[in-house]
Parts: structure tokens; C-alpha cells; sequence
């Protein structure tokens, strides 16, 4: 039992004990009115004539029953726990709370929460039953209230008998007429979940905020206002957290804290903006809805340009605004600060005032669903022909003049838009979105056709017919910003091949080439600040490039806004350790696949990196302060013959791959169950 709930100096009895002579004595006065079996032993003699006649007899049994029935209806509707609301009694509930934890009152136009409940754990000492052997509810089986629901009902306040109730987990008291929560509320400190929403409260209650262990918070359709309270930054291990439909204008600085936040609702306020400085420490917000507002910037206030890096955010929703631009950038190539939402499943941004996206579908590759419906677009998004997974695009009510031969290519749409722009050729009929698709790819020229699919730019040996060739990039890449220079046989770059470039591209491909060091031109031309992904997998690189040997400091720039290079399928036997220059400072992800590396040092040198895939090399042993920030590790068939029990301590690590390693525990069945099970499994074996 837990302590803070209500307790005796005796036993607590059930209630069936406690009714029983309320029961007898009602019997007892009812007598009289049930007279039939006793009149027909001692018949008065006035009587007799009615018992020789058996109709009038009937009519009498039938009369008897009529009133018993009634008073029994009468004495229940006198007991107020016997009142029947949805087809329950309240008390027949609260006697199966007290077996089950878990009390219902939902929907019964309470006013206030019955007396009853309060003392549902009260006890008699006069009616203790110390029957052990009894089948009757015993005081001694009772269990903690844990759970709570007062929904849909007309309650005002809560008494402060509510910290009695120390056991509760879950809370839900929404859609009631509650403007404030007594001070008691805040003992309860086992709470993790608690629904306030469709209330009347115009602040938040100030008991909430001791509330250590809440997860899921839900103050929807209140009456918040202004800026939110800054309190809300206590609740550190909030998770979910619904504040839509009130008339909330700005977020607090407090709002940081939240840092394990995964869902957050802001739907149906007046927010302007949404502070990137909060947004930064978010690692683990997966869905974010902050749609019919006001927000006409998302990313502002983001301290010394830090980068704002989404990495688990699956969802984002942003309809319904007045967006001009996703920041104050005034070069619509590049985010400052700079954005990488990598794990970004739905894009929502219909109902607005955009005609660009910056190069924001540039850090999107797994985007599935795309609505810029009702905007100002007059031409495709930087980055859309380069998604591969996209499934629907909605395109609808802009001005588009033309639906570019381009998006035939991306054949993984299962739904296309395009209705409400001037477009100067509208597909006619009403045709599936694979007849659209085919129907785009057709007017495709075959020049372009061929560049889309990798073999615009002739093969060459030599770097002079780069330059003479970048001419021949469709136009659709050139929008996207994406540089293809892949199985080129290329082994450098010289400043002259780049300068000629129509555009600043912030993805360059050099797969499939025969480079052994990064070209010296990515880090001293004008897009070295603008280049967020590098793909040099499938060269001949053997160490680890970090910058140009024949230049001095100052005469490089650290390519600062790189944020995936993939070095895959190379012969590199190590990479630096944090002592080295940082040439990419802001880099996540770094793809090491298919080396020779035989050892990683105990601290890696990019403070911001996530995720590292060092799959099919030659690694035999590992530190487990290597990988502190990680979220994915791949480090499956390798030679690793031992797994450090500390590396469960790496709290960070979301995604774990050990699989084709020579290490004999944890086993294969462990292995198997996943990132969890072996994190679990090697933490069980750290000495205590």
C-alpha cells in the first residue's frame, strides 16, 4: 500500500461487511409489506373468504410483489452509491477499483468527484471480517488506486484529498469545467501521465511543475495565452506534450530543457515563430505539428549559428501559416543556420506564402510525403528529383507554368497533384499518376533522360572535359544543386573544371572515380561553405583525408556545413583521432563501409557526428568511449572477438550492429532480438 494514501489505526473492512446490518434492518421494516406466505399460515377469520377464492389470492401475491419491487427501487435511489450511471452502479466501480487499481467515473455529469471515492479505502473497525477462509472482499486484497479517469463530466475542482492517492500513474480529467488543481496535486509524485485538455484553465497550475516523473502532458483547448509559462522547462522528462487550440503567441527560452521530447503539439495557437534554440537540443522529437498559427519563421534566435539538426524527426507539420521563407537566410541555396532533418518521413507546409524550400529537401532523403499545396511556388522545390522513396506530392494551387519532363523520373510516386496551377500545357484527361509519370518521361529529351540516369558527362580520363561537359547538366539538377560527376575516371578537380558551374551545388557525387584525396578546389572555392554532402565511396583513398597537405590554415575553408561523406568501398587503414584538424566540424553521418581499418581511436574528432558505419573492415577490438553521442553504429562483420560490457553504457546508441563478428557472448539469439537486447545484455555484466 502506498504510504500517502489514506491509512487507519485499524484493518480496513470491505463493504459488504459494512452493509450487512443496513441490509438486515431493511429487511426487518419491510416485513409487513410481504405478507403473503404468513397471512396464508394464520388466516383471520374476516379473511377467509378471500382464501376461497384463488383469483382474489393472485391478485394479492401480485400486489405484495408490486410494493417490494417499488421499495427497493426507492431505497436505491435514496443510496447515492447505488446510483446507476452507463449501466454501472457507482458503487459496484468503486468496489471493483479497489480490486484492480484502476477507477472510471467517466461521463456521469459529476460535478465534483463522489464522496465515495475518497473514501473508497476507508475502513470500520467495527466491521473488520478476520474471516480469512470468507469468499467475501477482504481488506487486506485491496489494491492502490493507479489509475484515474474522470472524463466528460462537469467538475470543477479537485479536492486535496487527491494526495492520498500517492500511487497514481495516470490521470485523466478532460473535457471538465476545472480552472485550477489544489497545491496537494503536486504529491504526487509517481504521476507520469496527466490529461488536462478542454478545461478551463487560463495558466499553468503551479503544482504541475513538481510533478518529477510526468512523460505525457495534454493541455489542449484551455485558455493559455501570451507567452507559456517558463515553468514548463522543469518537466525534463516530458515526452509528449500537447498545448494545441489556446491562444499561445511565444515559447518560452525554458522550452531547451525538454530534451526528450518525441511528440509535440502546437496546432491552433498564435505563435510566430518557432525558436530554433530550442528546437537544437530536441535529438529525440520525432513529430512536430505546429499547423494553423501564425508563424511566418521557423529557425530564429539559434545561438552563434549553431546548426539546427532534427535527427530522429519523422514528422513535421506547418500548415496553415503565413511562412515566407524556413529562415532569415537571404541566399535561398543555404539554411543559416544550417538544417538536416535525415529521418524526415512527412513534410506539411500547404497554406502559405512560399516559394522556395532552400536547399531543405537537400537533408531530406527519406521523405515519403510532400504537400506544398497553396503556395507561391513557380517552379519545383531545390532537391525533389533527387528523393527516391517519395510516395505522394502534392503540388496543387501554386504557379507552376510548366510540370517539369523531370518528374516523370521519380517513379516512386504513388499520388501526384497538380491541379489549381497555370500551367501552359495541362495534362488532359483524367489520367492515374502512372500515365501522368509516363507521360512527362516522353517529353523528356534523350540527352536529359541520359543525365538523370548517370551518363550526361562523357567518360574521360583527363580533368580538361569536365569543365567542356558540365554544359549538358539538365536543368532539373542544376535547380537541385546536386553535382554527378560519378564513374568519370577522374583522379582530381581543378579550380578552373568548378568555376564555370551555373550553381552552387551542396551535393557533389564522385563515386566510381579514381581519387586518392579530397580535390583541393572543394575547400577553396565559394560553395565550400554550402556543401552538406560528399560522396567519394568506390575510390582508391588509403588514409583518412583531412586536408590539403599544400595548403596553409588560412588559405582553406573546413567545408563547415558538411554534414554526410560517404568514404565506402576505399583501402583506408585508420581515421583520426580528436587531436587531428577538424576539416568537417559539423559532420553526422560518416561511411567507412568496405575498408581496411583495423582499429578507431578512443575519441573520434567531430563533436556533432551520430552516426558511423564502419561495416566490413578489419577492426579486432574496440573502446567503447569512441562511440559516446553515437546513435547508429554498424560495425558488423568485422573480426571483434570481445564486446566491452561498458559499451551498454552508451545510452546514446539507438541503432547497433554486431552481427559476423568472432566475440562468442553476447550469443546469436541476443544478437538477434535487436539494439536493446544487447545493450541490456552487456550492461548485466558490468562489475558492480
Amino acid at each position: 500500500m502506498s504510504a500517502a494514501r489514506r491509512t487507519t489505526t485499524t484493518p480496513r473492512s470491505t463493504p459488504s461487511r459494512q452493509k450487512t446490518p443496513a441490509a438486515g434492518q431493511a429487511t426487518s421494516s419491510n416485513s409487513g409489506r410481504q405478507p403473503v406466505s404468513r397471512t396464508q399460515k394464520s388466516v383471520p377469520d374476516s379473511d377467509a373468504k378471500d382464501n376461497r377464492q384463488p383469483s382474489s389470492v393472485r391478485e394479492a401475491i401480485a400486489q405484495a410483489r408490486a410494493r417490494q419491487t417499488s421499495a427497493k427501487k426507492a431505497a436505491s435511489h435514496r443510496d447515492q452509491g447505488e446510483e446507476v450511471v452507463g449501466g454501472r452502479s457507482l458503487k459496484v466501480v468503486i468496489k471493483q477499483a479497489r480490486s484492480s487499481g484502476r477507477l472510471n467515473i467517466t461521463n456521469r455529469s459529476l460535478k465534483e468527484i463522489p464522496e465515495e471515492v475518497w473514501k473508497m479505502y476507508d475502513t470500520d473497525s467495527n466491521m473488520v471480517n478476520l474471516d480469512f477462509s470468507s469468499s467475501a472482499e477482504n481488506w487486506y486484497d485491496a489494491i492502490d488506486l493507479t489509475r484515474l479517469v474522470a472524463a466528460d463530466n462537469l467538475i470543477e475542482n479537485i479536492d486535496k484529498r487527491i494526495m492520498e492517492f500517492g500511487s497514481l500513474v495516470f490521470v485523466d480529467l478532460h473535457n471538465n469545467n476545472l480552472s485550477s488543481l489544489p497545491v496537494e496535486f503536486g504529491e504526487l509524485k509517481n504521476l507520469t501521465a496527466l490529461n488536462l485538455s478542454a478545461n478551463k484553465f487560463t495558466q499553468l497550475p503551479s503544482c504541475i511543475v513538481k510533478l518529477a516523473s510526468l512523460v505525457d502532458l495534454q493541455l489542449a483547448s484551455n485558455g493559455l495565452s501570451g507567452t507559456l509559462d517558463s515553468s514548463f522547462g522543469n518537466l525534463t522528462k516530458l515526452e509528449l506534450l500537447d498545448i494545441s487550440s489556446n491562444e499561445i503567441s511565444c515559447l518560452p527560452e525554458e522550452f531547451k530543457n525538454l530534451k526528450n521530447l518525441r511528440k509535440l503539439f502546437l496546432r491552433k495557437n498564435k505563435l510566430k515563430a518557432l525558436p530554433g534554440s530550442a528546437l537544437v537540443g530536441m535529438a529525440r522529437l520525432e513529430e512536430l505539428e505546429a499547423s494553423e498559427n501564425q508563424i511566418e519563421i521557423i529557425f530564429q534566435e539559434v545561438v552563434d549559428e549553431q546548426p539546427v539538426q532534427l535527427s530522429s524527426l519523422k514528422r513535421l507539420d506547418l500548415r496553415n501559416n503565413r511562412l515566407v521563407a524556413l529562415d532569415k537566410s537571404k541566399d535561398a541555396t543555404m539554411f543559416k543556420p544550417a538544417l538536416s532533418i535525415p529521418k524526415l518521413k512527412e513534410l506539411l507546409i500547404s497554406s502559405n506564402r512560399l516559394n522556395s524550400l532552400g536547399p531543405l529537401l537537400h537533408t531530406t532523403p527519406e521523405l515519403e510525403i510532400l504537400d506544398i499545396s497553396e503556395n507561391l511556388f513557380e517552379e519545383l522545390p531545390d532537391g525533389l528529383i533527387a528523393i527516391k522513396q517519395l510516395k505522394r506530392l502534392d503540388l496543387g494551387n501554386n504557379a507552376l507554368r510548366e510540370l517539369a519532363p523531370e518528374l516523370g523520373m521519380m517513379t516512386s510516386l504513388d499520388v501526384l497533384s497538380w491541379e489549381g496551377n497555370p500551367l501552359r500545357s495541362a495534362p488532359r484527361g483524367s489520367k492515374s499518376t502512372v500515365a501522368l509519370l509516363q507521360s512527362l518521361r516522353d517529353r523528356l529529351p534523350t540527352t536529359d533522360l541520359e543525365s538523370i540516369q548517370g551518363s550526361t558527362i562523357p567518360d574521360s580520363t583527363t580533368t580538361r572535359r569536365v569543365g567542356n561537359s558540365l554544359g549538358t547538366l539538365n536543368k532539373q539538377a542544376a535547380a537541385a544543386h546536386i553535382l554527378d560527376l560519378s564513374k568519370k575516371s577522374l583522379s582530381n578537380l581543378s579550380d578552373d573544371d568548378l568555376e564555370a558551374l551555373p550553381f552552387e551545388p551542396t551535393t557533389i557525387q564522385l563515386s566510381f572515380n579514381e581519387f586518392s584525396h579530397i580535390p583541393r578546389s572543394l575547400f577553396t572555392l565559394s560553395f565550400s561553405s554550402v556543401l552538406t554532402t560528399l560522396q567519394l565511396d568506390h575510390n582508391k583513398f588509403t588514409t583518412f583525408p583531412l586536408y590539403p597537405s599544400d595548403l596553409s590554415e588560412s588559405e582553406w575553408t573546413p567545408l563547415p556545413n558538411l554534414i554526410t561523406l560517404d568514404l565506402s568501398a576505399n583501402q583506408i587503414t585508420s581515421i583520426p583521432d580528436d587531436s587531428s584538424p577538424r576539416p568537417f566540424p559539423n559532420l553526422q553521418t560518416l561511411n567507412l563501409n568496405q575498408n581496411r581499418i583495423s582499429s578507431l581511436p578512443p575519441k573520434l574528432s567531430w563533436p556533432k557526428l551520430t552516426s558511423l558505419l564502419v561495416s566490413m573492415n578489419a577492426l579486432t577490438e574496440i573502446i567503447p568511449s569512441t562511440f559516446e553521442g553515437l546513435e547508429v553504429l554498424d560495425l558488423s562483420n568485422n573480426n571483434i572477438n570481445h564486446l566491452p560490457p561498458e559499451l551498454g553504457n552508451v545510452t546514446t546508441i539507438k541503432t547497433l550492429s554486431v552481427e559476423g563478428n568472432t566475440f562468442r557472448v553476447p550469443r546469436y539469439p541476443i544478437v538477434q532480438k535487436g539494439t536493446a537486447a544487447v545493450m541490456e545484455y552487456l550492461r548485466g555484466r558490468i562489475p558492480k
